[in-house]
């Protein structure tokens, strides 16, 4: 092109524009005034950050959603939060129920839907009793959703057969909490973070997974300069671009750092004795194990000296001794922790440590002080593990094997006594090789994709294609739904009324504003193309080893 030099800057400059401004980027435009009828406050539904808002609506549709000033986000949300509006208006939205005949899914009326439904698991029940049948939801459902499916399958059904997605992610906080501080339920909230002057964060990169609490953690870093910030991860993230000092160990070996850290406080004199004196008991295991003394706590630590565990750790053994020295002088040390912690095998005992760090050095109960969990999905606290909708609990911390537990529910239900079932669940990797195995013969799944999200998803798909399968989501399709047998489609969240939980515990209440979306008067088909490059759906292949396997139902249509 016979271009000069500024005309060819001046074509790459709207070639650039353009691609920002199409389909396959995220760009940014100047965006004109939007009429607004009428204002009203709630919560993003995307993270467990629980960020307030501001919803806009106008002719019965959500038309602007954005950061409440006076929220704890400061008005702050990321790209999520600004999606909340557009969630709700995706072309592909499931409009009507939908059941499987002949191999195919096609549209069906809601007493039609419901009426399958029940048969399927009528069918199970005749077959294998209560325990032939499960639940399986997520913490994107409401409290009253999640509270509701435990009370009909523990209470009504008899089973407790009852999981959910959490137990992938959250279980190593929840029992490492149980375990050490007796309530699954962190200590502290975000307005520790303006009085900390230390931050330890392990296993998360919050700039980019919990973005606006960064962002408020970095303001506590500019109005206060000397807080120090110490990241432990094995990759350079954009959170660790703020550490004072990264800890880039080798995966895998947490809980040896943590030991190591806490040998050194204690080499070192750095623990608050008086704290420990007061405070702190010393087991090995359970609360119900015999109590030990500090000397016994620093026998155990003895093979954990820094220079013992530097090399396995693929850190300097002055690295580690700084760590531990930074978070023992520190006036305050708040924990931030998330999935890098607890999706491991030793899961539980590096939550357990960091705890461990907290009580030694009495960095706890304070302002700005305290082992802080992040939450990943949105209600996976109250709609999960307050509700005690997994299958060893039952709701507001009771568990299924304790007789009293069991009674107060079954009093508070209006059950006969001995109703529910004091043998936990299928949790939920179990609760799928059972069906797999056919020993679970139906299940209800609602608000989460376990064909996507299930790890080596591919053996569990078989289980989910033997099993009579309920399939309840707002989004359609997922993987999941492509292998159900009854569909049902869901409203979402400013289209019913419920309550969120967050990371902190505070509950959320999200009012009912629009009706959910109207079903279109054409015919709705579905096309496999548009779905995988809008949602990364691939339809299943026939191949060779390592293929996908073709499942047996398949087909949509409507």
């Amino acid at each position: 092109m016979n271009l000069t030099r500024r005309e060819l800057l001046q074509y790459f400059g709207m070639t650039a524009a353009a691609g920002l401004s199409g389909s396959g980027c995220i760009g940014w435009t100047r965006e004109e005034a939007i009429p607004v009828d009428s204002w009203h406050k709630s919560v993003c539904r995307f993270c467990g950050s629980g960020c307030e808002t501001r919803v806009g609506v106008r002719g019965g549709k959500v038309v602007k959603v954005e950061g409440l000033q006076s929220g704890w986000n400061r008005g702050r949300l990321c790209i999520k939060g600004l999606l909340n509006r557009e969630i709700l208006y995706v072309s592909d939205r499931a409009q009507y129920p939908m059941v499987r005949k002949n191999g195919q899914l096609v549209r069906a009326t809601w007493d039609e839907a419901l009426d399958a439904a029940a048969a399927g698991f009528r069918e199970a029940l005749a077959q294998g009793g209560p325990d032939a049948v499960a639940f399986y939801g997520s913490g994107q459902l409401f409290t009253q959703e999640s509270y509701t499916a435990n009370k009909l399958f523990k209470g009504g059904i008899g089973t407790n057969n009852v999981d959910g997605n959490p137990r992938l992610c959250m279980a190593s906080a929840a029992f490492g909490y149980k375990s050490v501080f007796g309530a699954d339920e962190p200590s502290g909230c975000y307005d520790d973070i303006e009085h900390a002057t230390l931050f330890f964060v392990i296993g998360a990169n919050m700039a980019e997974c919990h973005p606006v609490v960064w962002e408020r953690v970095r303001d506590r870093i500019r109005t206060a300069p000397e807080t120090r910030v110490i990241v432990v991860d094995p990759r350079r993230t954009p959170t660790t671009r703020d550490a004072t000092l990264h800890l880039q160990l080798r995966p895998g070996t947490d809980v040896a750092l943590l030991n190591a850290m806490a040998h050194e406080l204690l080499n070192t004199n750095l623990v608050d004795a008086a704290f420990i004196e007061k405070f702190v008991t010393f087991r090995e295991g359970t609360a119900d194990s015999p109590p030990l003394t500090r000397e016994d706590f620093r026998k155990f630590l003895a093979d954990y000296a820094p220079e013992k565990v530097a090399d396995l750790c693929g850190l300097s053994s002055a690295e580690i001794r700084e760590a531990a020295r930074l978070f023992g002088i520190s006036q305050a040390a708040m924990s931030f922790w998330t999935m890098g912690l607890n999706q491991q095998t030793h899961g539980v005992a590096a939550n357990r440590m960091v705890m461990a760090l907290h009580l030694l050095t009495g960095q706890i109960g304070r302002p700005g002080t305290g082992p802080f969990s992040l939450t990943g999905q949105p209600n996976a606290g109250g709609g999960v593990r307050d509700t005690g909708t997994l299958a060893h609990a039952l709701p507001a911390g009771r568990l299924v094997t304790k007789e009293h537990d069991r009674h107060d529910m079954e009093k508070l239900w209006g059950l006969p006594e001995g109703r529910i079932s004091p043998n936990p669940g299928l949790p939920a990797v179990q609760l799928f090789e059972a069906m797999r195995e056919g020993k679970v013969r139906a299940a209800l799944v609602m608000a989460t994709n376990p064909a996507r999200s299930l790890p080596n998803a591919d053996r569990y798909r078989e289980g989910m294609e033997k099993a009579f399968l309920v399939v309840s989501d707002s989004i359609f399709p997922t993987d999941t739904a492509q292998l159900a047998d009854v569909f049902l489609p869901a409203a979402m969240w400013s289209e019913k009324e419920g309550v969120f939980s967050q990371s902190e515990r505070r509950y959320h209440l999200v009012e009912k504003l629009v009706d959910p979306r109207a079903r279109r008067a054409r015919t709705w088909r579905f096309s496999w193309a548009s779905a995988s490059a809008a949602h990364g759906v691939h339809r299943p292949v026939r191949g060779g080893r390592g293929a996908r396997a073709a499942p047996r139902r398949r087909a949509v249509s409507g």
